[in-house]
């Protein structure tokens, strides 16, 4: 007698429920063996070949599906997207309406107003992002990938990051009351999922002048 295998679930650790993120996982695990690691050089490369090509046409709604991932506040060191305005978009050349950032600083500007500071990859074109983001990921304060990992984003390590254009070109200042949604907390293990969706909203500017440097 004939027996049935029993079936595979799709596997999903991404941390979320956040359907463009398991869709994403699943084509790796399609493409590739079922025993391919997540969240390594190799897989990170993966993703930089096929994100673009296979979704070119993401909505920032998309996103924003899972309540578990809003936060109220940022932590530096993690990964956020969310809704911004900017204050000065009148005399802007381009801006992000989308930002994906890593923050680093909260401060007060002279003015009094709230801010941060946060490394927006979305102004790096896909291959320079993938330079940068394996840079960022030395910084990371544990091996494995889990609800704990962040970036030490120190100011001695943000000073020799300094000096390399590609940080100096996509550090950006934004003010909390001109952020205009929850926080999207992105998982450490999705951050390769997330760090090649097309999904920045450039005002008045091209992408290609965003990614001007």
């Amino acid at each position: 007698m004939a027996t049935t295998k029993p079936e595979v679930k799709d596997q999903n650790n991404t941390g979320t429920d956040i359907q463009i993120l398991k869709s994403i996982e699943q084509a790796f695990y399609r493409n590739n063996e079922k025993s391919a690691k997540r969240n390594t050089q190799k897989s990170l490369e993966w993703f930089y070949q096929y994100v673009p090509k296979s979704h070119n046409r993401v909505r920032t709604s998309m996103i924003m599906r899972d309540a578990s991932t809003y936060a109220d506040q940022i932590i530096p060191g993690n990964m956020y997207f969310f809704v911004y305005d900017a204050k000065h978009k009148d005399t802007l050349p381009v801006w992000d309406a989308f930002p994906m950032i890593f923050p680093f600083e909260v401060f007060n500007t002279k003015s009094g107003e709230k801010a941060f500071m946060g490394i927006n990859l979305h102004y790096l074109p896909p291959k320079l992002r993938l330079v940068a983001m394996k840079a960022l990921l030395t910084l990371r304060n544990e091996k494995r990938y889990r609800k704990s990992t962040r970036l030490r984003m120190s100011w001695g390590i943000l000073k020799a990051l300094a000096s390399s254009k590609l940080f100096e070109h996509c550090v950006k200042m934004y003010l909390f009351k001109q952020v205009r949604s929850k926080f999207i907390k992105v998982p450490a293990q999705s951050w390769e999922l997330c760090l090649f969706l097309p999904v920045a909203r450039w005002q008045k500017g091209s992408q290609s002048a965003a990614w001007k440097m």
